[in-house]
């Protein structure tokens, strides 16, 4: 319905980039992921995202590239998963560049004819045991098949890491891995070298051959650094724990509670369609759960689990006129109802998400990661994108 969507607000967008880019200037390349719908955002983001400074963005597919084609002509775009042989005209076509990830893809690669050069990034596997080579004889052979190939420009070499390698020695480990496999290779000669992504980008001093991470999350107003407190028994004991985690592995320099200003793009409205009137000892919602105890007054919101915040309650609120009204009653598919007070009116506009309703509370109510909320409620609404305080542009969903 048209009384929920999301908003994306492109000044804290460009707010976040040049944050970035001011903290994190130590890097050439600065590389937007965007894949998944941009986490939610939307591809209409991408102009912002250049304007304030990004130089090239990420995307799983091809398909993701192509629709962002239809924004911006100029911005490099990574496939960072393999694109189909059928499909690489397409990928030269419209300068988006390819990952190389194995042996096998490369020889097929190398059977195919091109009338223009193919940029391309040769993927590692350093620990993760996804995508990427894992022997480093092979990587050199890549790495002179595509550089002595005149359709080839081998433009990146990359892997990403398992975990935040503050507390585990996973990230140690697979940088290690990554210099061993890429050993005899000169990375100096390779444009561009990133194995970062924003958690790795906050918790880990620069690797000197690396000039360009990745950057997904942060990018989207959230700041996913380690925060470390010295308040109460419990966060003291638990710092206890971590600095004997840290010398028992070993564990290289490591950062925490990192300061940089990061402001939320995404917010989520609805508005009241129906208030009522309901008597003590009356039922609410799917299954009689919820039995009133007193006379209350209820309102009826158009939006339920199919707008991509979940099912569960687990003390659900929302807000109306900065005050909290709680939920009521079983989740809908796309129905939900929250108790009120005579202060609120029909029609009145209701936050879901954003302001004190952070993030990291959508995400509890449901188990869910943040990346895995915003992607879920970004995707499943229309979207409004707000500059000034004006809306300049809306993608309609339904």
């Amino acid at each position: 319905m048209k009384e929920t969507y999301v908003e994306i607000n492109l000044d804290n967008l460009e707010n976040n980039v040049k944050s970035i880019k001011e903290k994190y200037s130590n890097y050439k390349y600065h590389i937007a992921v965007i894949k998944s719908d941009a986490y939610g955002h939307g591809r209409y983001i991408v102009n912002s995202l250049y304007n304030s400074g990004i130089n090239y963005v990420a995307v799983s597919y091809i398909g993701e590239a192509l629709e962002i084609r239809k924004y911006n002509k100029e911005i490099s775009i990574l496939c960072l998963q393999p694109v189909d042989l059928d499909e690489i005209l397409l990928a030269i076509d419209n300068n988006i560049t390819v990952i190389v990830h194995d042996i096998n893809y490369l020889d097929l690669l190398l059977k195919e004819k091109f009338n223009s050069k193919l940029k391309i990034h040769l993927k590692i596997d350093s620990g993760m045991n996804r995508l990427g080579f894992k022997d480093k004889n092979e990587v050199k052979k890549a790495y002179e098949l595509i550089t002595s190939n005149d359709n080839f420009i081998l433009e990146g070499i990359f892997t990403h890491f398992a975990t935040i390698g503050v507390f585990d020695k996973h990230y140690d480990d697979q940088v290690n891995k990554f210099k061993e496999i890429t050993s005899l290779i000169d990375l100096n000669e390779i444009p561009m070298v990133h194995l970062g992504s924003s958690v790795i980008l906050l918790s880990h001093p620069k690797l000197d051959f690396c000039n360009a991470v990745r950057m997904g999350i942060l990018l989207y107003g959230y700041n996913v650094s380690y925060s470390l407190s010295n308040n109460g028994l419990k966060n003291k004991l638990r710092n206890l724990r971590n600095r004997y985690y840290q010398k028992k592995y070993n564990i290289s320099k490591t950062f925490s509670n990192v300061k940089i200003d990061l402001r939320p793009s995404m917010k989520m409205y609805t508005k009241i369609i129906q208030i009522k009137n309901v008597k003590m000892g009356e039922y609410i919602g799917y299954g009689a759960g919820f039995k009133a105890e007193k006379d209350i007054i209820i309102a009826v919101l158009p939006i339920g689990y199919s707008n991509g915040i979940g099912k569960k309650n687990n003390g659900r609120y929302v807000l109306i006129n900065s005050k909290k009204y709680y939920m009521v009653g079983q989740m809908a598919m796309n129905m939900m109802t929250i108790e009120i007070d005579n202060s609120v009116k029909i029609n009145d506009k209701v936050l879901i998400l954003g302001d004190n309703i952070t993030l990291g509370q959508m995400s509890r109510f449901n188990d869910w990661s943040i990346s895995e909320t915003l992607l879920n409620i970004g995707n499943s609404n229309r979207r409004i994108y707000i500059k000034g305080k004006n809306k300049i542009y809306e993608e309609d969903k339904n």
